[in-house]
């Protein structure tokens, strides 16, 4: 806590950013809820219009709104509404603008993060703290654009991720100081030769996390009422986006495997969440007589910590990617482990694991219908005794990883800075 009269102010540019009445993405909200409880006064600047949602909070032709969310002061920058690729880069680029305008109506911070991926908040955080010569954090939470190119299928040598790749290492090198969800990061740096313009020095691995009080209260006060839980019969359980790029085709398929030995009545998959594969894997499962998979749709995620507790096991699966051998920043492998359930993973932990590192789960070859099948049998087989040997290193694993303690960290680096100039 700082003893000086004055407190010292910070802004979080984040596009996305939400308190958890509006939004999921809270990981800007909770480290300016942390701060603001340790005696700085923080502001998020964030996008108008609330990604994912009909709602945007200027409809009219002001510039900036602000709003007391959930306890923290934000300044609402005004976006556009939009349901379109093309749309949502739009919004970005209101974003930049109406900043660099409304930053003006407010006290100069004593220092500015910005959050990685948005490229606009990034390229507004570094102009703006050069302006007011304050120092200035990155947020890097998506390997972007590498993200891109291995999840959307971009070619690396394609002109604009190219720009962006250039993009990316000058706002590396405009910063005071990087902070990665990605305990490897600095091999990305290696990687792509950046390294003697991008000092080892700047960098911090600080992950995503999760927040335990809050997953914890969630758990005791928000259930839910559905019989598909209360089921007595094995559980994997997958909580998150059905897309491309978590590639919940090869869970099916695996349950489909399943199906084919014999555990149709033994082993059952339940699947939280939305996407453009979602309506696409039912017809499949319907044509093809996969009966061992509930499709659930989208929960609000107060919910997750309840229905996390009705699983025996739960899916981590990502399509293979380059961004893997740098980490781990999954949030729902922390809500996972939060649950106090042994985790089954098709990812490469190489170099940077936390699933193999901390006994909490089994990683598997990904892509391999049959390495998952014999690891969910693996999990199935166990014991009461061996398998509170994964729930008790989950929970335990899952400490080092609240929130509470992921802020302290943030909260060191940002002191230092503060106190540097």
């Amino acid at each position: 806590m700082f003893d000086t009269v004055k407190k010292p102010t910070v802004w979080i540019f984040s596009y996305f950013a939400g308190g958890p009445s509006y939004c999921p993405r809270v990981p800007d909200y909770s480290l300016a809820e942390y701060l603001q409880r340790n005696g700085y006064d923080v502001k998020i600047f964030a996008g108008s219009a609330l990604h994912n949602t009909e709602t945007n909070f200027i409809t009219d032709n002001t510039r900036f709104l602000e709003k007391i969310v959930d306890g923290v002061p934000f300044v609402y920058i005004k976006t556009r509404s939009y349901k379109s690729k093309k749309g949502e880069t739009l919004s970005f680029l209101d974003y930049y603008v109406n900043l660099l305008k409304a930053y003006k109506r407010f006290s100069a911070p004593d220092l500015i993060i910005a959050a990685m991926p948005q490229p606009m908040a990034c390229l507004a955080g570094v102009k703006i703290a050069k302006k007011l010569k304050v120092p200035y954090i990155t947020s890097i939470v998506d390997l972007w654009p590498l993200s891109i190119v291995e999840y959307a299928d971009f070619s690396d040598k394609n002109p604009i991720i190219q720009a962006m790749y250039v993009f990316e290492k000058w706002v590396y090198k405009k910063s005071d100081q990087l902070v990665f969800t990605w305990e490897g990061a600095y091999d990305y740096i290696i990687d792509k030769k950046w390294d003697k313009d991008i000092p080892r020095h700047k960098f911090h691995y600080i992950n995503i996390g999760v927040d335990l009080k809050t997953f914890e209260n969630n758990l005791a006060n928000n259930a839910v009422s559905d019989a598909d839980l209360e089921k007595d019969i094995f559980t994997v359980m997958y909580c998150g986006s059905v897309r491309e790029a978590n590639d919940i085709g090869t869970v099916v398929e695996c349950a489909k495997k399943l199906c084919e030995e014999g555990y149709t009545d033994k082993i059952r998959f339940i699947i939280y969440g939305d996407g453009p594969d979602r309506e696409v894997l039912i017809e499949k499962c319907a044509k093809e007589g996969i009966s061992n998979v509930i499709f659930k749709g989208s929960i609000d995620k107060k919910y997750i910590p309840y229905v996390l507790s009705k699983s025996d096991l739960n899916v981590l699966n990502l399509k293979a990617a380059a961004t893997q051998k740098y980490g781990n920043s999954s949030n729902k492998l922390f809500e996972y482990l939060a649950s106090g359930n042994p985790v089954i993973a098709n990812i490469d932990e190489g170099k940077y694991p936390i699933i193999t590192k901390y006994g909490c789960g089994k990683v598997v070859k990904a892509g391999s219908i049959d390495e998952y099948a014999e690891g969910i049998k693996y999990f199935y087989s166990l014991n009461d005794e061996q398998m509170e040997v994964y729930r008790k290193n989950a929970v335990e694993t899952v400490k080092l990883f609240d929130t509470e303690k992921l802020n302290s960290e943030w909260e060191e680096i940002i002191r230092k800075e503060i106190d540097k100039s």
